[in-house]
């Protein structure tokens, strides 16, 4: 416990799985050391701005997301995580407008028409993790994305500079039907503090009906390619 206390890897470990269990209130203590210890990092911030949120401190949250949305955070540039902030902005205004001061918000960001959408949001706790996401559509068709020094040179190097270590995907307009979402581990790890992946998904995304699901995954055990989750697409 004394090690994970300087260790920002294994603190967002404790922090994915107290969110996976719902404590909130302990995983928002975990975030905040973690922004005391990796202050340059856009993932300090952005994990601290959600935990807020999932604690009913809205408007500390909306505070740390106009500090990303303007990039006023000195030696932190958040503009690779730009359309998360956006997303989470949107809705925390749509779901919390009466609590929030948006007042100086851009338009756009008030303007929030959620359609029927599934988004998903994977957050690992290293940058230096190599994996691979697999979206496979009702038609069986997939697509790959490649979190890997081979695929993906630039943005992994984009992300060890900037310090962050999410992807988000949204589906919308998408084809009806079963979708699934393979997973595969791709790095050699250290089983003393490996690699876990959060995974969030959120059904009718910012609307009154909305569910979300977080889920946290021990990459380092997936060396074979396994099913993360298979949902219905209603449209």
């Amino acid at each position: 416990a004394q090690i994970a206390y300087y260790n920002p890897k294994a603190l967002k470990a404790l922090a994915y799985k107290l969110e996976e269990k719902l404590i909130h209130e302990e995983a928002k203590l975990v975030y905040q050391r973690i922004a005391v210890l990796r202050p340059n990092d856009v993932q300090s911030y952005r994990d601290l701005a959600l935990s807020y949120v999932a604690n009913g401190n809205y408007q500390e949250a909306m505070t740390l997301y106009k500090q990303m949305l303007a990039n006023d955070k000195p030696n932190v540039d958040f503009s690779a995580i730009e359309s998360t902030i956006i997303n989470e902005i949107k809705h925390l205004v749509a779901n919390h407008r009466q609590e929030v001061n948006y007042k100086d918000l851009h338009p756009d960001l008030l303007s929030v028409k959620f359609k029927s959408d599934v988004r998903f949001v994977f957050d690992w706790n290293d940058p230096n993790s190599e994996f691979e996401f697999q979206f496979v559509n009702p038609q069986k068709k997939f697509y790959t994305w490649a979190h890997t020094k081979f695929d993906n040179m630039e943005r992994m190097t984009d992300e060890i500079q900037k310090g962050y270590h999410t992807e988000e995907y949204i589906i919308d307009d998408a084809d009806k039907g079963e979708w699934i979402i393979n997973i595969r581990n791709l790095s050699e790890e250290d089983t003393e503090n490996p690699t876990y992946l959060k995974y969030t998904v959120y059904t009718n995304y910012g609307l009154p009906d909305e569910t979300k699901e977080v889920k946290v995954v021990k990459l380092y055990q997936l060396e074979n390619k396994v099913t993360l989750d298979k949902f219905k697409y209603k449209g």
